[in-house]
């Protein structure tokens, strides 16, 4: 689960910040150099300046993953429940536990890995499947995500790898999580995650 994780986060933040490309391998492969620039850039290696780094990876994260869209694969059925409102809150929640959980943990583990294009498929003009592989650790990880174009850009919405679908994963979790609680307790459980994370920071 450790390397799913990581993986998810890597590649979620080496696609593109602002490309202009119209091919989803295009877009990955323009935004793996800002990510990688980012992640090694000398002048983060500090302790004090990890925050920005770590501020500025958010910022692509921010551009490249359509967190709407896998807020609502995620709550499935469940989206129905939510107002128009708390779909909102939830989907900006979310991405921002997502952000703050895993970021730091992919500045610390960040080795140089490299990315392998393998190729992609486009099922509509606005879907698109891409494939690539993560050298880790010397061993090649095959990865699938799923891409959705959006303004003119391709935005992952799901990624799967070593078996492990995020959509999937997350939809398990919440669906149990919402047999429990409303859907403002779990915006407002989601917010508390949150905070709590800012305290370990």
């Amino acid at each position: 689960m450790r390397i799913f994780a990581y993986i998810f986060l890597y590649i979620m933040m080496v696609a593109p910040l602002l490309s202009h490309a119209q091919q989803p391998l295009d877009d990955l492969r323009a935004g793996v150099e800002k990510g990688i620039q980012i992640l090694e850039d000398s002048r983060f290696k500090d302790a004090s300046r990890k925050k920005i780094q770590q501020q500025k990876l958010w910022e692509v994260m921010q551009q490249i993953f359509d967190f709407r869209e896998f807020s609502r694969r995620v709550l499935a059925s469940h989206w129905k429940k939510f107002t128009p409102e708390q779909r909102d809150t939830f989907s900006l929640a979310f991405a921002e536990f997502l952000g703050k959980f895993y970021l730091s943990r992919l500045q610390r583990r960040y080795n140089g890995e490299k990315v392998l294009y393998v190729g992609q498929k486009l099922i509509s003009e606005s879907r698109a499947l891409a494939e690539i592989k993560v050298l880790w650790k010397n061993v090649e990880v095959p990865v699938e995500l799923r891409m959705k174009k959006s303004d003119g850009t391709w935005k992952v919405y799901d990624l799967t790898a070593l078996g492990i679908n995020a959509v999937a994963n997350y939809r398990a979790q919440f669906h149990w999580i919402l047999k429990n609680q409303t859907p403002e307790e779990v915006i407002e459980t989601l917010q508390a995650r949150i905070r709590h994370l800012e305290r370990g920071v």
